[in-house]
């Protein structure tokens, strides 16, 4: 019969003379015994890793500041990219106009119409929800909502004044009464630059009207002394002109229009108060 190789681990008091504890164990135990203690060792190194601060000093992590200049970087190289793409296309047309041996044809080379992307899939508005918008609509039908630079085609839009509200009466019309604190000062709702300053205007005060950008245009009125003069350009949410007060008359508001695309709209639906 063949003997199978164990081994033995004791725990003798020598003082004594005895055995506290005696462990015997075969080669395949000891050799499991220490894949499991590996294991374990492992997960508890990749727990202490994922959940500590200690993952940020392990080779190749990036942190928040330099994720965000990596991520800023990339979109450079694509601009650059893109930008010389377009330009060698410029120059290919240059030499094809300027190659009189040329085949007369229309060989200009142009940037492709990138695809439209498909339609939006996200799912229609629950009841709780529709119920929700209703109940903020109705609270807030008399200030401008908070969604409003939404509906402004990729123009972001300013608050014009502050601790302002149109008027109830002109909630709706094209050219509202935006009341305010006498003095307040009136900002640009978007950057742009100013076409024109009337002083006097027919509304009283002074008058002054921005060109910004997507077709987007806005004129502020009954307004006190302008900070900014013609042809400046101006960043949305800084002040250009004092409130109504002084010569104008009537303090405590003025009037705001808005032109897209030479139409006019209802301020309200892109106006932040």
């Amino acid at each position: 019969m063949k003997v199978r190789k164990r081994y033995r681990i004791s725990i003798e008091d020598e003082s004594r003379l005895r055995q506290v504890a005696s462990v015997s164990v075969s080669p395949g135990m000891l050799w499991a015994g220490g894949i499991a203690a590996g294991l374990l060792l492992v997960i508890f190194s990749a727990l202490l890793i994922m959940a500590t601060p200690i993952r940020t000093l392990m080779p190749g992590y990036l942190k928040k500041g330099e994720r965000y200049e990596a991520k800023q970087g990339l979109l450079r190289i694509d601009s650059i990219r893109d930008a010389y793409r377009i330009n060698s296309m410029y120059l290919s047309n240059i030499l094809t106009v300027l190659d009189t041996d040329r085949t007369p044809t229309d060989s200009l080379l142009k940037e492709s119409t990138p695809n439209k992307l498909p339609p939006d899939s996200l799912l229609p508005a629950s009841p709780r929800e529709i119920e929700f918008i209703t109940r903020m609509k109705d609270r807030e039908q008399y200030n401008v909502s908070i969604l409003a630079p939404l509906a402004a085609d990729q123009l972001r839009i300013y608050p014009v004044a502050t601790g302002a509200t149109i008027a109830e009466q002109s909630h709706n019309a094209a050219k509202p009464r935006i009341l305010t604190t006498k003095g307040s000062p009136v900002c640009a709702a978007a950057d742009g630059r100013v076409l024109a300053i009337q002083n006097p205007a027919p509304e009283g005060g002074s008058a002054i009207v921005i060109q910004h950008d997507n077709g987007f245009a806005s004129r502020y009125s009954h307004l006190g002394t302008p900070t900014v003069s013609p042809g400046a350009h101006v960043d949305g949410g800084s002040v250009i002109a004092h409130g109504a007060s002084g010569g104008a008359i009537g303090a405590g508001f003025f009037f705001m229009e808005m032109w897209y695309d030479g139409n006019p709209v209802e301020p309200a639906k892109f106006l932040v108060l």
